[in-house]
């Protein structure tokens, strides 16, 4: 296997995983956002200040995980339509303007991993605010 097609393999992998995981953590946020409204449901459950506090960033956190992860799958969407359009002009041998396509494909991908990273970080922190919520509320029965 010569250099060009181990990268090629090893970049399609690498699409492959960012969509997974992109669809994974929107997933995840969704049924994050599910599982909180089911857990605060029952009438019996008063939150203190504390989990109060700790819901509404998490709510506010969670959306905004969503939000970006849709932004990230639509920016790969503009990724992907300017790549195809570079690879076509390529193969009629159209060479104008391919070097400023392939630039803002540049800017697109890293776009595209600085909101992935931040997706995931906003995931994680809402996570934790509604694990501290839910740690409160059983922190009696637990110890």
């Amino acid at each position: 296997m010569d250099k060009k097609s181990t990268y090629s393999k090893w970049e399609n992998h690498r699409i492959v995983q960012l969509s997974f995981i992109n669809n994974l953590i929107i997933g995840l946020s969704i049924a994050l956002i599910g599982y909180v409204f089911n857990f605060i449901e029952p009438s019996n459950i008063i939150f203190n200040c504390n989990q109060k506090f700790f819901f509404w960033v998490g709510i506010l956190l969670n959306i905004i995980s969503v939000a970006i992860g849709i932004f990230v799958a639509i920016n790969r969407l503009e990724d992907f339509r300017l790549t195809a359009k570079i690879a076509r002009n390529r193969e009629k041998n159209i060479r104008e303007n391919i070097q400023a396509d392939r630039n803002e494909t540049k800017i697109i991908g890293k776009k595209t991993w600085n909101r992935f990273v931040w997706q995931i970080v906003t995931f994680g922190i809402s996570f934790l605010c509604f694990s501290i919520v839910i740690l409160i509320e059983y922190w009696e029965k637990l110890t």
